[in-house]
């Protein structure tokens, strides 16, 4: 098992007010974090029900803006958080998240040529220009709410990740409420930091701001933090870390990729591959794959530590190492279940609304990414799903999440499991 592993976390803890509570996390996605909107509005309404509204709120990427949505609204009652999602979804359409790609083009190649020339000053830290989104999360969030909701202990701890460019530190920018105690201290190793924060959009930007396609984001503040940020889905390995380390006693996980790898497929290993694939792949290995472990080792942890021949030989393994006893935490996890299903949404949407002659000539920027990437890539719905800003998509992947949220409340009987995620047929999770 990984010395840096959700299962292996050796952070000193926090000196928290409370039992604990419970844990919302929400990973990266683009585009496909509409799939996130529609399992949280199921979700969040069984939550509220069970007696446990998520009191500790960790986002990465697009899943960061998404915490801070729902951290403006935690006073609100679940279903109108849910409502309120959805109006923060609708505002986030293409031309209020990118720049068209002909406005940016004379700044990119102006920038690009800049530095071939040595003119470092001038520097190209993105294809796409993101200033429309931070428009829109100025007024999508209501900023003064979600410091009101954390001032008030509603929420008792917002954690945002984002990844530091010259470092490669994870960084969670974490705003507490006072009552909170000290934030989490994890080992050097690990290769990551809490540092308590009044966040604001430039927490956000910097959060999602995927590696060559949107900007990197300065931060300023705190000064202990400041530096240059992209996306916090970069260089994070174990995306469940915080929720232990923060002291949650149970744990609610969305994520957009699929919580199954592909099955093996030879013939499909030997068809030609492009640019789109190669695209495809690497995105899927930094995005999706830490959230899918992460997961299994969670449960498998629990498995183990719910072992009465097991667990006397865990607890003494790990004071001995001088770490804390390890403890079940109960689960919930929403996830596509094959990941091919968004991609195909995707690329019905793509053909259907942007594949047109009228449309490419009227913003023509998704069929430039489709042709540049390769327009015959079989994973090309898989890289346009996370810039698909249209509604449409949007619709149909909420859709998809809603679906996949009620799928895991009816399988378990409710929100929680302790056991595998893949439990053995006949043998309850």
């Amino acid at each position: 098992m990984a010395a840096d592993s959700t299962a292996d976390s050796t952070a000193q803890p926090a000196d928290q007010p409370t039992d604990g509570g419970t844990c919302l996390v929400l990973d990266a996605g683009g585009a496909r974090s509409a799939y996130q909107v529609g399992a949280l509005g199921v979700l969040l309404p069984a939550l509220e029900a069970d007696g446990h509204r998520p009191t500790l709120l960790v986002g990465t990427s697009a899943g960061a803006l998404l915490s801070a949505a729902l951290t403006s609204t935690a006073h609100l009652d679940a279903e109108e958080q849910g409502a309120r999602l959805l109006e923060v979804l609708a505002q986030a359409t293409k031309k209020q998240v990118m720049q068209p790609l002909w406005r940016q083009a004379p700044v990119v190649l102006a920038r690009y040529a800049s530095e071939t020339l040595g003119l470092t000053g001038f520097r190209l830290r993105g294809l796409f220009g993101t200033a429309p989104l931070a428009a829109t999360l100025g007024r999508a969030i209501d900023w003064d709410a979600l410091h009101d909701n954390v001032d008030a202990g509603r929420v008792e701890a917002l954690a945002l990740t984002a990844t530091a460019v010259r470092t490669g530190r994870v960084t969670m920018f974490t705003e507490a409420t006072g009552a909170y105690g000290d934030l989490p201290v994890p080992p050097a190793e690990h290769h990551r930091a809490y540092v308590r924060a009044r966040t604001g959009v430039e927490h956000l930007m910097a959060s999602a701001a995927i590696p060559a396609l949107f900007p990197s984001v300065q931060v300023e503040e705190p000064a202990e933090a400041a530096g240059w940020y992209v996306d916090g889905a970069t260089r994070r390995r174990v995306p469940l870390a915080p929720a232990v380390e923060l002291g949650a006693d149970r744990v609610v996980v969305v994520g957009t990729g699929s919580i199954r790898p592909a099955q093996p497929d030879a013939e499909r290993d030997q068809q030609a591959v492009d640019l789109g694939d190669g695209g495809a792949t690497l995105l899927g290995a930094v995005m999706d794959d830490p959230l899918r472990h992460d997961l299994r080792r969670l449960a498998e942890t629990n498995v183990l530590v719910d072992d009465p021949d097991l667990a006397p030989h865990l607890e003494r393994h790990r004071r001995a190492r001088g770490r804390a006893p390890q403890r079940v935490l109960p689960y919930a996890a929403v996830a596509p279940e094959q990941g091919e299903e968004l991609a195909q949404v995707a690329m019905d949407v793509f053909r259907a609304n942007h594949a047109t002659v009228r449309r490419t000539i009227g913003d023509p920027d998704l069929q430039v990414v489709h042709r540049l990437l390769g327009s015959d890539s079989p994973l090309q719905g898989e890289l346009l799903s996370y810039l698909m800003f249209d509604p449409d998509f949007f619709d149909e992947a909420a859709a998809l999440g809603r679906r996949d949220a009620q799928r895991w409340l009816e399988t378990n009987g409710g929100l929680w499991r302790t056991g595998h995620l893949d439990p053995p047929s006949g043998v309850a999770g």
